[in-house]
């Protein structure tokens, strides 16, 4: 498991309003998705979601994602979160060619400072 194929899967799944963000539910395919790849799973299920929690709280504290608008409409989606403009450029970054590869080669962490410094480095 690559903790920023996390987060990039994570902030993908962080849309706006028109549906609820569920950790779980990405914990839940990241983990098929490995096991389909015959990739090693170190980790039980439970710890996935455990960890989707975890950096989800971290995307969150660190401004990453937040709380969606409520969207007028017939249907209020409880639990939807969007993206900030950093989310978005950390997105684009972690979506590129090598864009995963290079934060898990640093080391980093979910930490906003730490992201726009990486993003700078990786624009340059």
């Amino acid at each position: 498991m690559e903790m920023w194929e996390y987060v990039r899967r994570l902030l993908a799944g962080a849309t706006g309003g028109n549906q609820s963000f569920m950790p779980g539910l990405i914990a839940g395919t990241y983990f098929r998705d490995l096991i389909a790849k015959n990739l090693d799973t170190k980790h039980p299920i439970h710890e996935f979601s455990d960890l989707a929690d975890l950096f989800f709280e971290q995307l969150k504290n660190e401004g990453l994602i937040r709380p969606a608008e409520v969207r007028p409409g017939p249907a209020v989606i409880l639990g939807a979160v969007e993206r900030t403009q950093l989310g978005d450029q950390l997105l684009e970054a972690l979506s590129r060619r090598g864009g995963v590869a290079f934060f898990e080669s640093v080391q980093a962490e979910i930490d906003s400072a730490t992201v726009l410094r990486l993003l700078h480095q990786l624009d340059s």
